[in-house]
């Protein structure tokens, strides 16, 4: 497994700078910015060196922004109130979450006490999604139950609820 970059190895503080820094110049001026780390930080840090961590950065925040303005847009397009989007998501990340565990099973020459780490950290991961949608889908039976006992209250002429009420919950629950 190839050593760790140098900036990896930096202080959170000095990461975090970099990060402002390759953000403000678009990720692009990585001799400059090899002046400027050296000036404020006192860190020699190379303009490909810059570069390659610049790109897995930019893309990081690209794929960020994507998902954000996807989410955002999907939000606008259709209200979700029986929160089938977080469904959606969890199913997503679980996907994601195996797709990287194959990769993980499939790198040649890695360490096998990081895989063994990275394997845990996922494990890890997939158990929290799990409950995640075991949460999700316990929540939508409880919201499912509390609108058939409604309904069953409105059939027998309940003087606590009317058809009005009833269509106000209907509509509060599934939009």
């Amino acid at each position: 497994m190839p050593p760790r970059d140098k900036i990896s190895q930096l202080p959170h503080e000095v990461r975090a700078a970099i990060d402002r820094l390759l953000i403000a110049s678009g990720f692009s001026g990585y001799e400059d910015l090899e002046k400027i780390v050296l000036d404020a930080h006192g860190v020699t840090i190379g303009k490909s060196t810059l570069n390659r961590y610049g790109q897995r950065l930019q893309r990081r925040l690209d794929t960020i922004r994507a998902s954000t303005e996807a989410a955002r847009a999907i939000a606008e397009a259709a209200p979700d109130e029986a929160d089938h989007r977080s469904a959606a998501v969890i199913s997503l990340v679980q996907s994601s979450l195996f797709e990287a565990m194959l990769a993980l099973e499939e790198a040649e020459g890695a360490d096998p006490t990081e895989r063994v780490k990275l394997l845990a950290n996922a494990g890890r991961a997939i158990a929290e999604t799990s409950r995640a949608s075991q949460g999700q889908k316990k929540w939508a039976q409880e919201q499912k139950a509390k609108l058939d006992t409604l309904e069953a209250e409105a059939g027998r002429g309940s003087k606590r609820l009317d058809a009005d009420t009833l269509k106000a919950v209907r509509e509060a629950l599934y939009g």
